[in-house]
């Protein structure tokens, strides 16, 4: 096969998987991962007041930095919001993370997707992805950028 050939069947596969994996119209049900390795499913999240807003994130990314410093500044205003945020890469790497990023921010629960089943449970994510869903779990928006907070939350 022809190096173009290959390289076009290549990009076509890869802009593909995005309609492979759909954005989750209601919250999922999931099994994820607490740092210290234990299961961790959506049965063992309190109800929602408001919403819940998952973000899907790398411990090494300016722009999951920056989103996750937008929220820390308007913490106030997350207190009626869960937040999941949820990381493929290392249990240190996310420690570290939620240390310098994460903390005193309120009903905050942060996961490791160690078997790589995020995408399958939301949808398609690159780091950032944030999906908002409302108190009854109803997909509200997704956004595969870092997001002022009053945008983030508008129309819950």
């Amino acid at each position: 096969m022809r190096p173009t050939l290959v390289a076009l069947i290549g990009l076509a596969f890869l802009y593909a998987q995005p309609e492979k994996y759909p954005p989750a119209q209601q919250f999922p049900r999931f099994l994820l991962y607490t740092l210290d390795g234990k299961p961790f499913t959506d049965q063992d999240l309190p109800p929602a007041q408001r919403g819940r807003i998952v973000i899907f994130f790398d411990p090494y990314c300016d722009h999951c930095q920056k989103q996750a410093t937008f929220m820390r500044e308007n913490a106030n205003a997350l207190k009626d919001f869960q937040q999941i945020w949820v990381s493929t890469e290392t249990a240190d790497a996310i420690k570290k993370f939620q240390e310098t990023y994460l903390k005193g921010l309120p009903n905050v629960f942060v996961l490791r997707d160690k078997d790589f089943k995020f995408d399958g449970f939301f949808g398609y994510s690159v780091a950032p992805t944030i999906y908002v869903y409302d108190r009854t779990g109803k997909l509200r928006a997704v956004y595969r950028e870092e997001v002022p907070l009053n945008r983030l939350i508008r129309g819950l």
